[in-house]
């Protein structure tokens, strides 16, 4: 059974060994986890190279704390070889929570949704930093869940005009409905940086397909089934990173 995991990016060092848990990680490890004084916990650490900690939770003054219990492990080993952006349409919030899920279990590095012509959701700029807010909770969930010490990091949410192409690692794809684009299976990144691009429900528009096109963006079919937009960054993603560790 995995020990229970904790984001200690998001909590308070108070010494080289000592941090204190923020209130809400600290509510989910007692109440939902069961997690009890003296109880071993793995801390997650993004920062630098990252680190994997063996931590004891201690209680003192109503609150708690994770003290090092083992010398922290040198999570350099962990970052991938492969290095993924998405850029996918923004969906509805169920769906587009699936998308930051499996983004947090595939090991997506940066995620950039974008506001397309068929995309139903609209985000003004007020809603902007409450969203965002939101969605980096749930890629932290997500890693914590995974075990992953570097969680995905999502950009603002942008126009497809205002996307900053020439700004994407050079390899380059697109999901497309279209029956004779290459099958996916026919591309197999190893290492180094890559894009990967999902429409909208209803998929991109033939003026948006135009301009990633000009952009280089090879078009992949996932097959002849259509496929929700969450479910094809899930075969996509997945397929590239299983590949990838496969031969890593």
């Amino acid at each position: 059974m995995s020990l229970p995991r904790i984001r200690l990016e998001q909590c308070v060092q108070l010494e080289e060994s000592l941090w204190r848990l923020d209130d809400r990680q600290a509510r989910h490890l007692v109440r939902s986890l069961r997690s009890y004084d003296g109880a071993s916990v793995e801390g997650l650490l993004s920062s630098g190279d990252g680190r994997r900690i063996l931590m004891r939770l201690e209680r003192a003054d109503g609150a708690f704390f994770l003290r090092e219990a083992d010398a922290a492990a040198d999570a350099a080993a962990e970052k991938d070889t492969l290095v993924i952006t998405l850029i996918v349409g923004l969906l509805k919030s169920d769906q587009f929570d699936a998308v930051l899920r499996a983004s947090s279990e595939l090991g997506i590095n940066v995620i950039q949704p974008v506001l397309c012509e068929r995309s139903v959701p609209r985000v003004g700029e007020a809603e902007t930093g409450k969203k965002i807010s939101r969605w980096q909770r749930i890629l932290d969930e997500g890693s914590k869940v995974s075990g992953s010490v570097f969680p995905p990091k999502i950009l603002s949410p942008v126009k497809f005009s205002e996307v900053e192409w020439d700004a994407m690692p050079d390899l380059r794809y697109v999901a497309v409905i279209a029956p004779d684009a290459p099958h996916i299976s026919c591309v197999r990144p190893e290492f180094g940086e890559m894009a990967y691009a999902v429409g909208p429900e209803g998929d991109w528009s033939p003026s948006e397909i135009s301009v990633l096109s000009l952009k280089k963006f090879m078009p992949l079919s996932l097959g002849r089934r259509i496929m929700r937009a969450s479910t094809a960054v899930i075969v996509g993603c997945g397929w590239f990173r299983l590949n990838a560790n496969q031969r890593g």
